[in-house]
């Protein structure tokens, strides 16, 4: 009995293409890897140069300097007092003490200092808006609706005078305050006083000697509502502390 006997194929019938060393395969991942290695060492190294040319040289310096949200104040005495130097690199500005010297500015309620890439900075204020005023030392001092004492003028400003004028911090001047700066618009062009007994306690005193009695600081809307019916009714005294139950006399 014959037997036959074949070679074993050199090439994979499965895919046709001839077995591969191991060890061509670990090679080829060597070189791999460090192609990958090399490549992230450029990119650090690009990325430590440009931070280096950022920081030492003027190609990124403080070329200009915008002021948006004064109204009242002069952009450039904002910028003065931001003390930041033109041709300063910009990542050498730091922005929280220059936020810090503005924000000294009585009539600055909140500010921002930011960079501007390539080469400006941007500061954004909000002013603080006058509610109402005091009569301290012979000037008309001007307070916000938070009672912040920010600015003093010797004419009478057109505004409604806060009756107790020791302090705009108390709960009661706070409530007083905050009713006044919720009014509308006609409205509170009518109002030649506020005061309050307590925070539940505002009263308004409008042109022509008419009061009303306000009560707390919620639900202005409807109160400023129910008063506008109110007023075209003869009286001297209207009460809207509870709107759904206005009286007058």
């Amino acid at each position: 009995m014959t037997a036959s006997l074949t070679d074993a194929p050199d090439v994979d019938e499965a895919d046709g293409r001839g077995a591969r060393d191991p060890r061509d395969r670990r090679g080829r991942r060597k070189v791999a890897g460090v192609k990958r290695l090399a490549w992230t060492v450029v990119a650090i190294l690009a990325v430590v140069g440009a931070i280096a040319v950022s920081w030492f040289t003027p190609l990124m310096s403080v070329r200009s300097i915008d002021v948006s949200g004064a109204d009242v104040l002069e952009p450039a005495q904002i910028i003065s007092t931001a003390a930041i130097p033109m041709g300063k690199p910009l990542l050498q500005v730091d922005t929280a003490p220059a936020a810090a010297r503005i924000a000294a500015i009585p009539r600055v309620k909140t500010v921002r200092v930011q960079r501007s890439y390539p080469s400006g900075i941007d500061i954004t204020i909000v002013e603080r808006v006058p509610v109402a005023f005091v009569a301290r030392s012979g000037q008309w001092h001007l307070v916000d609706v938070d009672g912040v004492d920010f600015a003093q003028q010797k004419a009478l400003p057109r505004l409604p005078r806060l009756t107790d004028d020791r302090s705009t911090d108390s709960s009661a001047d706070r409530a007083a305050l905050s009713v006044v700066a919720g009014l509308p618009a006609d409205l509170r062009g009518r109002v030649i006083e506020v005061g309050a007994d307590g925070p539940a306690g505002v009263t308004l005193t409008l042109a022509g000697g008419k009061k009303v009695i306000w009560g707390d600081d919620e639900d202005g809307p409807a109160k400023a509502r129910t008063l506008g019916y109110l007023l075209t009714r003869d009286g001297t005294e209207y009460n809207v502390s509870a709107p759904q139950f206005p009286t007058y006399r």
